[in-house]
């Protein structure tokens, strides 16, 4: 519950209905799940900022964050009062948390989102961040493994067989085709053409692209098939290629914290994640002499400006396709 300064109780209540604006994002705008997911946690984000910081302002952080993950009901008024202000100092926080310009950028657009539902249902008059000055993207380079260390990674084996399996393939795919955790966790074993030796996969905005798979990798994905049968569905088979123990699809949650203690295992000092191995499969490449519009289509990159942080190791003089350059063809 929101509690109101005196003067400020007149003002007729307004009560936005978080389900209304889910079904909003996914219905005009056609947005996938996982950036609706993102939005809303964009929302919460700032809610408990401006709750902090905002006298007269009170809300419980428990029931606030209960209510966007349920969908309910919460009472918005004091958002009418938001300024550019109050945005500016919500940026300003999370630089001092060390959020790199291009998680401010994307909680930013997150944000201005949900103020454009706000005007778009005239609760409110103007959209704060629109007053704004973006931030520009500094140059910084992704952090990225040297091919030694991918071995290391690739040639990892957990105690457990069967599991150990599951995941070093989940390795080996991440490094040769660049995918997003989000994108591998929900291939399903249809998507994977054997044939063709190919994999159908489904990326930001609901975006299909095909990714190439190399002849041994595609060997390894058939020998585990049947293990995955027999060790790891139980009542129902959902179709996903990768299942945790119970069944059910791994979470990036799980996949994130393991790629973790795998490095802590081998020896890897940096601080990495899932995504860190896209970086490799981008930076290896275009090492190796890949061209950037190539690189673009296998990352399924909308615009190839994003494609273009990696152009620090591009070399003119070597253009060629995947096939070719990627280390793990050969």
């Amino acid at each position: 519950m929101f509690y109101l300064e005196k003067d400020y109780v007149k003002i007729t209540l307004m009560t936005l209905t978080l389900t209304l604006y889910q079904q909003y994002l996914h219905m005009e705008l056609g947005l996938a799940d996982n950036t609706v997911h993102a939005y809303q946690n964009d929302i919460l984000s700032f809610l408990l900022f401006y709750n902090n910081t905002t006298p007269n302002c009170i809300i419980d952080d428990n029931k606030i964050v209960s209510h966007i993950k349920e969908n309910k009901k919460i009472d918005l008024t004091p958002l009418i009062k938001i300024e550019s202000n109050n945005i500016i100092s919500f940026m300003a926080k999370m630089r001092k948390d060390g959020l790199s310009i291009e998680t401010i950028l994307r909680r930013l657009s997150g944000i201005s989102q949900f103020f454009n539902y706000l005007l778009l249902e005239k609760l409110i008059n103007v959209n704060p961040i629109e007053f704004i000055v973006k931030p520009k993207k500094w140059g910084k380079l992704p952090i990225f493994l040297t091919f030694e260390e991918v071995e290391k990674l690739l040639n990892y084996r957990d105690k457990n067989i069967d599991i150990g399996l599951r995941n070093s393939l989940m390795i080996e795919l991440f490094y040769s085709s660049g995918m997003r955790v989000s994108e591998l966790i929900s291939i399903k074993t249809t998507d994977i053409d054997f044939k063709r030796g190919i994999v159908t996969v489904i990326g930001k905005g609901s975006k299909m692209r095909v990714v190439p798979i190399y002849d041994k990798l595609l060997t390894n994905i058939q020998n585990y098939l049947p293990i995955r049968l027999e060790k790891f569905i139980k009542n129902s088979d959902n179709g996903y290629l990768f299942l945790n123990r119970y069944g059910n699809s791994l979470t990036r949650q799980y996949i994130w914290q393991w790629i973790k203690s795998v490095c802590i295992s081998v020896g890897i000092e940096k601080n990495i994640s899932p995504h860190t191995l896209r970086h490799c499969f981008a930076t290896h490449l275009l090492s190796g002499g890949a061209d950037l519009r190539t690189i673009q289509i296998f990352l399924g990159h909308e615009n190839i400006s994003t494609t273009e942080i990696y152009t620090h190791l591009a070399d003119d003089d070597k253009r060629n396709i995947l096939a070719n350059f990627h280390p793990r063809y050969k």
